[in-house]
């Protein structure tokens, strides 16, 4: 593992739920981990969904296995910049040496 690819700053979220006065939930997300990782564009792709054009950016995240890391689950997000990346599988590599996560991103 070359850690000099490691050169991006991202930060894992999770999803807290929240019930308001009214019986309402509200889904917020909060930090849970901020960690450095390398960026792998895996492939983009445009089309139209219920009448509106989207595209598509599938990425792949590496960052170095930790015990913090490894609690990852698809339930959480990746947060790049101000863009949510949702986590599609969590894959180790090697023997606890790095894990990546298949994210995408879609925006509309």
């Amino acid at each position: 593992m070359n850690i000099g690819f490691m050169d991006r700053r991202i930060i894992v979220q999770t999803q807290s739920t929240q019930v308001d006065a009214y019986g309402a939930r509200d889904g917020n997300w909060s930090n849970l981990h901020t960690v450095w990782a390398a960026m792998d564009n895996k492939s983009a792709s445009g089309g139209v969904t219920a009448e509106q054009e989207t595209s598509t950016n599938r990425v792949t995240w590496r960052v170095r296995y930790s015990t913090d890391m490894a609690a990852v689950t698809t339930a959480n997000r990746i947060l790049y910049g101000n863009k949510p990346y949702n986590i599609l599988a969590v894959v180790e590599h090697g023997r606890k040496n790095e894990l990546h996560f298949v994210t995408e991103k879609v925006e509309s």
